[in-house]
Formats: C-alpha cells, sequence, structure tokens
C-alpha cells in the first residue's frame, strides 16, 4: 500500500515536471520590457537561444518612416548598432504591431551572447524607441 502510494506520487511528480519544460523552452529567458520611449513602443523579450528573441505583446504605432529592430554592442541602441530582419526575414523598415507575439532571428554574423541591446531605432533620425539590454 505504501509503495503504490510512492509510485503514485512519483508518477504525478514526474509529468508535473515535464509539462513545465516545453512552457519554459518556448518562453526563454526574460531579459526585460521595452519601455515606451516613442510610438507606442511595449512589450516583453525574451531569449529563446544565442541567435533567437521572442518578443510577447509587441506594440508599435508604425509611423516613423526609418524604424527597425536593432541591435548593438554598446548599452544604448545608437549609429553603430545594425538592423536585424522582422519576423518575416525582412529588413524592410517596421510596420505597425499591435499585442502580437514574434519571433526574431539573428542573422549568422550575429549572436546574443556577443550583443549588449535590443530595441526599436529610427535610422532617419537616430531615436532610440525603446530597448533592452542583452547581458
Amino acid at each position: 500500500m505504501a509503495s503504490e502510494f510512492v509510485i503514485i506520487t512519483l508518477i504525478v511528480a514526474i509529468a508535473s515536471i515535464e509539462a513545465q519544460v516545453p512552457q519554459q523552452q518556448t518562453q526563454g529567458i526574460y531579459l526585460g520590457s521595452l519601455p515606451n520611449l516613442s510610438h507606442g513602443v511595449s512589450g516583453e523579450v525574451y531569449k529563446l537561444d544565442d541567435k533567437t528573441l521572442l518578443l510577447r505583446n509587441l506594440n508599435y504605432d508604425g509611423q516613423a518612416p526609418d524604424a527597425y529592430f536593432w541591435v548593438g554592442t554598446s548599452a544604448k541602441p545608437g549609429v553603430t548598432g545594425s538592423p536585424i530582419p522582422d519576423e518575416n526575414g525582412s529588413l524592410a523598415p517596421l510596420k505597425r504591431y499591435h499585442n502580437v507575439d514574434i519571433v526574431l532571428r539573428l542573422p549568422a554574423n550575429k549572436s546574443l551572447s556577443k550583443l549588449k541591446t535590443f530595441g526599436l531605432w529610427c535610422k532617419a533620425y537616430s531615436i532610440n524607441f525603446g530597448h533592452v539590454k542583452l547581458n
């Protein structure tokens, strides 16, 4: 009787752990929330692996003429950074986002471990719309 209880308890514990693993894999490591510095930018940023970011509940009004997802090696986004493709692999200026979850994959020559910031940046006016630190 006691051994049956132990076995059932172990099965429940293992099932509980297995149920949590996929969520952790899809959520990734929380890096921070994008502050709304301009153009309604907000959202949560997660690192899925060294080449992949998950943006949850992303918002951006789409009104800036030359806005991009931007990464860099300085403490804040700036002209020395570079654009990364959107969720469709495009390097065109960003469109409007309203409470969407998207996955961004870095190009082959970039890795999150070698970068310091991720954010939304307007190239035309050199304006930071919001960023998070990566390391």
